[in-house]
């Protein structure tokens, strides 16, 4: 169970880094864009202050932040979310995909070979083995009177 809920943790800790990253980015300037190889097109909104950067840092914030939220609910952190246990599977789903996807990619995207890649793709892949167990967990622990999964602790 501690490993189980380490792995879920994990996630919460990836996924907070991402909000941070990703709503630092919006601040930190033109070099962060291109550091986390963002896309062309949006670097070019930043260059040219129009939305399409804040506005993609924002979402993809969010929805890492969504993550986040979902992983801590699996553990009793927070509050148990609406459809919990489809919102981590799909989440889970799409950060493996996401990691399992990069190698397939790669054969024919040679600018997709970097470290930076990589690691995203492990550190993703991760993510979402740890949203996985999440799903596991609250599968098998009754609803927390308070709305988050129960784990056996005092409330």
């Amino acid at each position: 169970m501690k490993i189980a809920k380490a792995l879920v943790a994990s996630s919460i800790l990836i996924a907070l880094s991402g909000v941070v990253i990703h709503v630092g980015a919006m601040f930190a300037g033109l070099s962060c864009f291109t550091f986390f190889n963002a896309p062309p097109s949006v670097i070019a909104s930043y260059e040219a202050g129009t939305w399409l950067a804040p506005v993609s840092c924002a979402v993809i914030a969010g929805l890492m932040g969504a993550c986040g939220y979902y992983a801590a609910s699996a553990i009793g952190l927070v509050r148990r979310p609406p459809l919990q246990r489809i919102g981590l599977a799909t989440m889970a789903a799409v950060c493996i995909g996401r990691a399992l996807l990069l190698p397939v990619l790669a054969v024919n995207h040679p600018e997709l070979r970097n470290t930076f890649e990589i690691v995203a793709a492990i550190v993703w892949g991760l993510a979402g083995a740890g949203l996985a167990v999440g799903f596991v967990l609250v599968k098998a622990m009754p609803a927390h009177p308070t709305g988050g999964a129960s784990l056996g602790q005092a409330a």
